[in-house]
Protein backbone atom coordinates (compact mmCIF):
# COMPACT_ATOMS: atom_id res chain seq x y z
CA UNK A 1 0.00 0.00 0.00
CA UNK A 2 1.50 3.29 -1.03
CA UNK A 3 1.10 6.30 1.25
CA UNK A 4 -0.16 8.44 -1.59
CA UNK A 5 -2.99 6.00 -2.28
CA UNK A 6 -4.08 5.82 1.36
CA UNK A 7 -3.87 9.60 1.56
CA UNK A 8 -6.26 9.79 -1.40
CA UNK A 9 -8.68 7.46 0.42
CA UNK A 10 -8.36 9.63 3.54
CA UNK A 11 -9.04 12.79 1.53
CA UNK A 12 -12.09 11.21 -0.12
CA UNK A 13 -13.59 10.19 3.22
CA UNK A 14 -12.75 13.50 4.87
CA UNK A 15 -14.27 15.40 1.94
CA UNK A 16 -17.58 13.56 2.28
CA UNK A 17 -17.91 14.45 5.97
CA UNK A 18 -19.07 17.95 5.14
CA UNK A 19 -22.47 18.51 6.75
CA UNK A 20 -22.90 21.47 9.13
CA UNK A 21 -22.56 19.11 12.13
CA UNK A 22 -19.27 17.68 10.82
CA UNK A 23 -18.06 21.24 10.17
CA UNK A 24 -18.94 22.18 13.76
CA UNK A 25 -16.86 19.26 15.07
CA UNK A 26 -14.02 20.01 12.65
CA UNK A 27 -13.93 23.65 13.86
CA UNK A 28 -13.75 22.62 17.53
CA UNK A 29 -10.08 22.73 18.60
CA UNK A 30 -10.81 20.09 21.24
CA UNK A 31 -11.90 17.48 18.66
CA UNK A 32 -8.50 15.79 18.42
CA UNK A 33 -10.26 12.44 18.21
CA UNK A 34 -11.61 13.29 14.74
CA UNK A 35 -8.29 12.78 12.96
CA UNK A 36 -7.84 9.36 14.60
CA UNK A 37 -11.44 8.44 13.77
CA UNK A 38 -11.26 9.41 10.08
CA UNK A 39 -7.79 7.86 9.79
CA UNK A 40 -9.13 4.59 11.22
CA UNK A 41 -11.94 4.60 8.67
CA UNK A 42 -9.44 5.13 5.83
CA UNK A 43 -7.28 2.25 7.08
CA UNK A 44 -10.33 -0.03 7.33
CA UNK A 45 -11.36 0.90 3.76
CA UNK A 46 -7.82 0.33 2.50
CA UNK A 47 -7.26 0.79 -1.19
CA UNK A 48 -10.69 -0.44 -2.23
CA UNK A 49 -12.81 2.09 -4.13
CA UNK A 50 -15.57 3.66 -2.06
CA UNK A 51 -18.97 2.89 -3.59
CA UNK A 52 -21.16 4.53 -0.93
CA UNK A 53 -20.58 6.58 2.21
CA UNK A 54 -23.26 7.78 4.58
CA UNK A 55 -22.78 9.63 7.84
CA UNK A 56 -24.67 11.33 10.60
CA UNK A 57 -23.83 13.44 13.64
CA UNK A 58 -26.04 14.40 16.54
CA UNK A 59 -24.89 17.17 18.89
CA UNK A 60 -26.97 18.52 21.74
CA UNK A 61 -26.72 22.00 23.26
CA UNK A 62 -24.39 20.70 25.97
CA UNK A 63 -21.89 19.39 23.44
CA UNK A 64 -22.75 15.70 23.89
CA UNK A 65 -22.44 14.05 20.50
CA UNK A 66 -22.63 10.78 18.62
CA UNK A 67 -21.34 10.21 15.12
CA UNK A 68 -21.76 7.32 12.72
CA UNK A 69 -20.09 6.66 9.37
CA UNK A 70 -20.81 3.67 7.14
CA UNK A 71 -18.65 3.06 4.06
CA UNK A 72 -19.37 0.45 1.39
CA UNK A 73 -16.61 -0.85 -0.86
CA UNK A 74 -16.96 -3.63 -3.41
CA UNK A 75 -16.32 -6.29 -0.74
CA UNK A 76 -16.51 -4.68 2.68
CA UNK A 77 -18.62 -2.43 4.86
CA UNK A 78 -16.91 -0.22 7.40
CA UNK A 79 -18.99 0.68 10.45
CA UNK A 80 -17.57 3.58 12.47
CA UNK A 81 -19.04 5.10 15.62
CA UNK A 82 -17.88 7.86 17.96
CA UNK A 83 -19.53 9.27 21.07
CA UNK A 84 -18.53 11.72 23.76
CA UNK A 85 -18.67 15.29 24.96
CA UNK A 86 -16.86 18.20 23.38
CA UNK A 87 -15.92 19.47 26.86
CA UNK A 88 -14.03 16.22 27.53
CA UNK A 89 -12.25 15.39 24.26
CA UNK A 90 -10.03 12.74 25.85
CA UNK A 91 -13.04 10.65 26.82
CA UNK A 92 -14.43 10.14 23.31
CA UNK A 93 -15.16 6.50 22.51
CA UNK A 94 -14.57 5.42 18.92
CA UNK A 95 -14.99 2.09 17.18
CA UNK A 96 -14.16 1.30 13.55
CA UNK A 97 -14.98 -2.20 12.27
CA UNK A 98 -14.70 -3.65 8.74
CA UNK A 99 -17.05 -6.51 7.87
CA UNK A 100 -17.78 -8.51 4.71
CA UNK A 101 -20.33 -6.85 2.48
CA UNK A 102 -22.20 -10.11 1.82
CA UNK A 103 -24.75 -11.45 4.26
CA UNK A 104 -27.47 -8.81 3.95
CA UNK A 105 -30.45 -10.67 5.38
CA UNK A 106 -33.24 -8.10 5.67
CA UNK A 107 -34.34 -4.64 4.53
CA UNK A 108 -37.14 -2.78 6.30
CA UNK A 109 -38.62 0.20 4.44
CA UNK A 110 -40.30 2.94 6.50
CA UNK A 111 -41.69 6.45 6.19
CA UNK A 112 -42.39 6.46 2.45
CA UNK A 113 -44.95 8.97 1.23
CA UNK A 114 -48.38 7.68 0.23
CA UNK A 115 -48.90 6.53 -3.34
CA UNK A 116 -52.55 7.65 -3.07
CA UNK A 117 -51.80 11.27 -2.29
CA UNK A 118 -50.16 12.92 -5.27
CA UNK A 119 -48.78 16.32 -4.34
CA UNK A 120 -46.26 18.42 -6.21
CA UNK A 121 -44.45 19.17 -2.93
CA UNK A 122 -44.78 15.72 -1.37
CA UNK A 123 -43.88 13.27 -4.11
CA UNK A 124 -43.67 9.53 -3.77
CA UNK A 125 -41.54 7.89 -2.47
CA UNK A 126 -40.38 10.90 -0.43
CA UNK A 127 -37.74 10.76 2.27
CA UNK A 128 -38.13 7.12 3.27
CA UNK A 129 -35.71 5.12 5.39
CA UNK A 130 -34.16 1.70 4.88
CA UNK A 131 -33.05 -0.42 7.82
CA UNK A 132 -30.49 -2.97 6.67
CA UNK A 133 -29.66 -6.03 8.74
CA UNK A 134 -26.78 -8.43 8.11
CA UNK A 135 -26.51 -12.07 9.18
CA UNK A 136 -23.58 -11.20 11.48
CA UNK A 137 -25.77 -8.90 13.58
CA UNK A 138 -25.07 -5.43 12.20
CA UNK A 139 -28.14 -3.22 11.76
CA UNK A 140 -28.17 0.32 10.35
CA UNK A 141 -30.97 2.68 9.29
CA UNK A 142 -30.21 4.82 6.25
CA UNK A 143 -29.96 7.67 5.57
CA UNK A 144 -27.91 8.46 8.67
CA UNK A 145 -28.77 12.15 8.45
CA UNK A 146 -31.68 14.07 6.93
CA UNK A 147 -31.47 14.48 3.16
CA UNK A 148 -30.63 18.14 2.59
CA UNK A 149 -29.51 18.32 -1.03
CA UNK A 150 -30.09 16.77 -4.45
CA UNK A 151 -26.60 15.23 -4.27
CA UNK A 152 -27.40 13.59 -0.92
CA UNK A 153 -30.71 12.30 -2.35
CA UNK A 154 -28.88 10.84 -5.36
CA UNK A 155 -26.30 9.12 -3.11
CA UNK A 156 -29.09 7.69 -0.93
CA UNK A 157 -31.01 6.46 -4.00
CA UNK A 158 -27.89 4.68 -5.26
CA UNK A 159 -27.29 3.12 -1.84
CA UNK A 160 -30.92 1.95 -1.67
CA UNK A 161 -30.63 0.38 -5.15
CA UNK A 162 -27.39 -1.33 -4.15
CA UNK A 163 -28.96 -2.74 -0.98
CA UNK A 164 -31.99 -4.06 -2.89
CA UNK A 165 -29.63 -5.68 -5.40
CA UNK A 166 -27.53 -7.27 -2.63
CA UNK A 167 -30.45 -8.73 -0.68
CA UNK A 168 -30.15 -12.49 -0.71
CA UNK A 169 -26.66 -12.70 -2.20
Amino acid sequence: MGDRDLNAVLAEIDGQLSSPAWTRIRNDDRAEWLGHFVGGIALAVGLRPIEHLDSGVRIDDGGIFSAKVVVFTDRTIVFADAAGASINPYDVKTLVVARPRHGLSQLTISDANSTNRRDVFDRWPGDFTVTAEWSYGAKVTFPLSPIESDDHRLRFTRLYASLIEALGE
